[in-house]
C-alpha cells in the first residue's frame, strides 16, 4: 500500500543538475533529514562508485543501488530528502519503489550543454567524470534517460541558480513549510 505522508522527497535528474547540493539546501531549508544515495552506496561498499563501475561494470552496480535504494527507503528516519543517483530513477523497480513509498519525486534539470561543462570540471579527488569526456556518449544518455525523469512528479529548472535558490524553488513549488514554520509561497 503506497504511502501518502510526503515525507520522502527524492530528487532525480543527470548527473551534474545539481541532485546532491540541493538536496543538502533543501533539507537544510527544511529542517529535514538529508541522504546521498551515492554517498550511502560508497559507505556500505567501501570504494568509490567509479571503482565498482571500472571493476564489476553498470549491472553489477545497478544491483547493489537497487538495493541499497529499498535499504535506504526501509529505514530512513523520516521527514527525509534523499538525492539519488542519475540512473537510479530511471531503473523502473527504483521508480516504482519511490512512488510505493510516497516519494515527491523532483526532477533536477539543466540544459545538457550546462550538465556537461559541470560534469567537465574537475572536483577534487573526483576529477572529471568519465561520460563528460565523451560528450557524444554523454548527450546519447542525456536523451535516453530525459523521457524517463519527465515522470517525475514536479520539475525544477538548476541552470544559472544557487543550490539554495533552487532549494527554495522546490519548497514553493511544493508549498512547504520551511523549518522557521513558514511556506515560501508568495501569495
Amino acid at each position: 500500500m503506497p504511502r501518502a505522508d510526503h515525507s520522502l522527497i527524492a530528487l532525480t535528474g543527470f548527473m551534474g543538475s545539481g541532485k546532491s547540493s540541493v538536496g543538502r539546501a533543501l533539507a537544510s531549508l527544511l529542517g529535514w533529514s538529508f541522504v546521498d544515495l551515492d554517498g550511502e552506496i560508497e559507505r556500505e561498499q567501501g570504494r568509490k562508485i567509479r571503482e565498482i563501475f571500472a571493476g564489476e561494470g553498470e549491472a553489477a552496480f545497478r544491483e547493489i543501488e537497487s538495493v541499497c535504494l529499498r535499504e535506504v527507503a526501509a529505514s530512513v528516519q523520516r521527514p527525509v530528502v534523499l538525492a539519488t543517483g542519475g540512473g537510479t530513477f530511471v531503473q523502473s523497480a527504483n521508480a516504482e519503489l519511490l512512488r510505493a513509498e510516497g516519494a515527491l519525486v523532483v526532477f533536477i534539470h539543466a540544459t545538457p550543454e550546462t550538465l556537461l561543462n559541470r560534469c567537465s570540471v574537475e572536483t577534487g579527488e573526483q576529477g572529471v567524470r568519465p561520460l563528460a569526456q565523451n560528450r557524444d556518449e554523454f548527450m546519447r544518455l542525456y536523451e535516453q534517460r530525459l523521457p524517463v525523469y519527465r515522470t517525475a512528479n514536479f520539475s525544477v529548472n538548476s541552470d544559472g541558480k544557487s543550490p539554495e535558490a533552487v532549494a527554495r524553488e522546490v519548497v514553493d513549488l511544493l508549498n512547504l513549510a520551511t523549518k522557521a514554520g513558514s511556506s515560501l509561497r508568495s501569495e
